[in-house]
């Protein structure tokens, strides 16, 4: 073999350097345009209701393959969420649990207190002898994870119940009778929404796609084909809004002593069996929370108006496009919800009353037109909800309103400076002059 010289290795190092700076940029081209391969590990949530003791015992187990998981951090109620016990490590921190799992599997053990009160008198979450209703957000605490960048859950749900009793989840059920937990806005797919199971009733069917359930517990004065009447009206100009609705829909309603109200949650909500579908006002408490349901959203430090009111708006607009409400009495709703709003407080505020609420419709109204004035009637408030319902960010004043002015093309300065302006901050008496009563 001949003899190189420098300048022959120096040559070849140059053309090799340039081949493998070619190479990286082909690399990163091809792997922005190919999927990166996740990687799974497996979960299992298996809970057992225990009616005696107004329980359900947890296990959520790893498999094999849970070697991505460093750690899991539960945010668990000490109230609710008792007596913990696992494989590998796990350490107290405050309230928090903090589990090192084995990297080949194992389990983490705990209790759940069903029974939770909303107020003196009345259930948010209830175990009695012949059903329960609770929600999975509560079941299994919120939790932090600490994994590989590419790895996923694919999650599970086992339910072990009484004797004759069944269960009706926003989750489909699969063919060994588990049912598939799916999140698609998160890498670790946790059991939520709401959960009803017991000697049930139910009504099943499937509207605009949706395969929509209405279950409660037998002797509870469920009126399931009055809510499948009205949802079968409404929920075509919903789809509209939003484009498509959830694969499933899970309303559950029962009588005392569940809270007197209506609460949403993911894919599903609770309404009280007593609760009108329409009230007197023309507002709906079942629509009303359905739109919280389908749109997803959860309000930032000052956005409760936004959230609150456009629930309330698309509940009344709900019944009109879809010719439940006729647009005579449409109109009077809107004057009854004008004198409601009288003497109510700012908008910008982290929690809204009543009035507020009424306010924050006659606002959102008020931007709706200025929106069609700036684009010709060509867009307006459905833009910024579907919008809205897209993002994972909490919603504050702000944001709205880059979102209203992204579909407006335009600033709306002017009016949210009118309409919602900042909230002062309360003054502070100075130091040494404090009063008392």
């Amino acid at each position: 073999m001949p003899n190189r010289t420098g300048a022959d290795v120096n040559g070849f190092r140059h053309v090799a350097a340039i081949a493998a700076v070619f190479l990286m940029i082909a690399s990163v081209a091809r792997s922005e345009t190919e999927e990166v391969e996740r990687v799974i590990f497996k979960t299992t949530f298996d809970v057992k209701i225990v009616p005696s003791e107004k329980s359900a015992e947890v296990v959520i187990r790893l498999g094999s393959d849970a070697a991505p998981v460093e750690w899991m951090l539960f945010r668990a109620d000490p109230t609710r969420h008792q007596g913990f016990k696992a494989d590998g490590a796990l350490k107290q921190i405050g309230d928090d649990w903090e589990w090192r799992p084995p990297r080949g599997g194992g389990a983490l053990r705990f209790t759940f207190s069903i029974d939770h009160r909303r107020n003196e008198g009345n259930y948010d979450s209830r175990c009695a002898k012949r059903w329960a209703i609770f929600r999975g957000d509560d079941l299994i605490p919120q939790v932090r994870i600490r994994t590989h960048p590419i790895a996923y859950s694919e999650s599970y749900l086992r339910l072990q119940l009484p004797e004759g009793w069944s269960a009706a989840l926003p989750y489909a059920k699969t063919a060994n009778g588990t049912y598939r937990v799916t999140d698609p806005r998160s890498r670790f797919d946790r059991p939520a929404g709401w959960f009803v199971i017991g000697k049930l009733g139910a009504a099943r069917e499937t509207v605009e796609g949706a395969r929509l359930t209405i279950a409660g517990p037998v002797g509870h004065g469920a009126r399931r084909m009055d809510l499948l009447a009205l949802l079968r009206w409404t929920l075509p100009s919903m789809r509209q809004l939003f484009g498509d609705l959830p694969k499933r829909l899970l309303i559950v309603t029962a009588s005392d002593p569940m809270w007197r109200g209506g609460l949403s949650g993911t894919n599903s909500l609770f309404i009280h069996a007593d609760r009108p579908l329409i009230q007197e006002d023309s507002t709906s408490p079942l629509l009303h929370e359905l739109m919280h349901t389908l749109m997803r959203a959860r309000a930032g430090s000052d956005g409760d108006w936004i959230v609150e009111g456009l629930a309330e708006h698309y509940s009344l607009e709900a019944l009109l496009r879809s010719g439940t409400l006729s647009a005579r009495r449409h109109e009077a709703a809107l004057e009854r919800i004008a004198r409601k709003a009288r003497g109510s407080g700012p908008l910008r505020v982290s929690s809204v009353d009543a009035a507020t609420r009424a306010r924050a419709v006659l606002v959102l109204r008020e931007i709706d037109a200025e929106i069609r004035k700036m684009t010709g009637g060509e867009r307006g408030l459905d833009d910024v909800t579907r919008l809205l319902s897209e993002s994972d960010r909490a919603i504050v004043t702000s944001q709205f309103r880059e979102v209203c002015e992204e579909v407006a093309g335009a600033s709306m300065a002017a009016i949210f400076n009118r309409v919602a302006p900042p909230v002062a901050p309360k003054s502070r008496s100075p130091k040494g002059n404090a009063r008392h009563p």
